[in-house]
């Protein structure tokens, strides 16, 4: 680093350097300002986007509760079109995969599921889109897609119900040694207090002595 004698020489210094590099110094600053206002800009559309897409899901809420299924479909399929980067477009999935299911088409109901499955951003999302796909796909038939989609999942808070669910496609798959182990797992996992308990055991129960 240059030493400077006098403070004139420092200034001299300081207006040499800024001719040589004052327009890019400029627009640097010019840059960074962008940057941080388009960073201001996305996160405010962020949090409108949110904010909007939490109002049209409560309404969604309130129509399901009053068996408007009609409108609530129309409203899910809504928030999946206009507000796909957030949660709620998974939630407005797996609403119109309820939707279907009561309407009868599963098919349906699937491609739903699997859309929540596939854009779930949030883990505890991620499990109820498995867990209910596979269900839907246990209903229509497709066994072995059905335990592949949940074999390996372990799920923490949702382990109980991976288990259960195993049992219920092993039962369904003439694997009944299998099922009871599952049963068994799922009885291990679940909380002492837990209402399901009973279920299960009645599940265990109708599989005979071992």
């Amino acid at each position: 680093m240059e030493l400077y004698e006098t403070e004139q020489q420092q200034i001299e210094a300081i207006k040499k350097w800024w001719k040589e590099n004052g327009k890019a110094a400029s627009a640097g600053v010019v840059i960074g300002l962008a940057v941080v206002f388009a960073l201001w800009a996305w996160r405010d559309h962020n949090k409108s986007q949110a904010e909007a897409a939490s109002a049209e899901y409560q309404q969604l809420i309130v129509e399901l509760e009053q068996d408007k299924q009609e409108a609530a479909g129309q409203r899910a399929a809504r928030i999946q079109g206009q507000y796909a980067r957030t949660p709620y477009a998974v939630l407005a999935a797996l609403a119109q995969g309820k939707i279907k299911l009561e309407q009868g088409d599963a098919g349906a109901a699937q491609r739903h599921l699997q859309w929540a499955l596939d854009n779930a951003a949030q883990p505890e999302l991620e499990h109820i889109a498995r867990l209910r796909l596979a269900r839907v796909m246990l209903e229509r038939d497709e066994k072995s897609a059905a335990l592949s989609l949940v074999a390996s999942v372990k799920g923490d808070a949702f382990a109980a119900q991976y288990e259960e669910l195993r049992g219920d496609i092993q039962l369904v798959m003439d694997q009944p040694a299998a099922a009871r182990a599952s049963y068994q797992r799922a009885l291990t996992l679940l909380a002492p207090d837990s209402g399901q308990k009973a279920l299960l055991q009645m599940k265990l129960d109708d599989l005979g002595p071992q």
